[in-house]
């Protein structure tokens, strides 16, 4: 079985800045070589002062990225959603698929509210559509040139 992990965090930057540009694309080029040696998959969304990721593969290689997560200085109020086993990635393609673009205009709260009586609509499962969703986007754009 696969894990697969959900958590939040705030940014300590401004992923709108040009420093915050920069600090995200030294994020993603370390998650992917990282991750590929790993055998660990995932999505990365970034808001305008927040972060959501999805994290696949091995449970030890899992945790062990969530906790150099839980110390890196770029991350504060760090939130696990959830953790499941799942039999097939969602993101296997993606050492760390991350959105085209910042997502600044999309609070997270929304994502994180409970679920409305009668309904069972969780956060994880909203920030694995929202993730799935851009996951979409950027296959699409890179398929047109």
């Amino acid at each position: 079985m696969i894990t697969q992990l959900v958590y939040t965090s705030s940014a300590t930057f401004d992923p709108a800045s040009e420093a915050g540009s920069r600090h995200i694309a030294q994020i993603l080029e370390t998650a992917r070589r990282h991750n590929s040696q790993a055998g660990l998959s995932g999505f990365l969304l970034v808001g305008g002062d927040w972060f959501a990721q999805v994290l696949e593969g091995e449970a030890a290689a899992v945790t062990g990225l969530f906790r150099r997560i839980l110390f890196d200085h770029r991350h504060m109020n760090v939130r696990l959603i959830e953790t499941r086993a799942i039999r097939e990635r969602l993101f296997g393609e993606w050492s760390m698929g991350s959105t085209i673009e910042p997502l600044y205009n999309l609070p997270l709260s929304p994502m994180m509210k409970p679920s409305p009586p009668g309904r069972l609509d969780f956060p994880f499962d909203r920030i694995i559509a929202c993730a799935l969703r851009e996951a979409q986007r950027m296959s699409e754009a890179s398929a047109q040139g």
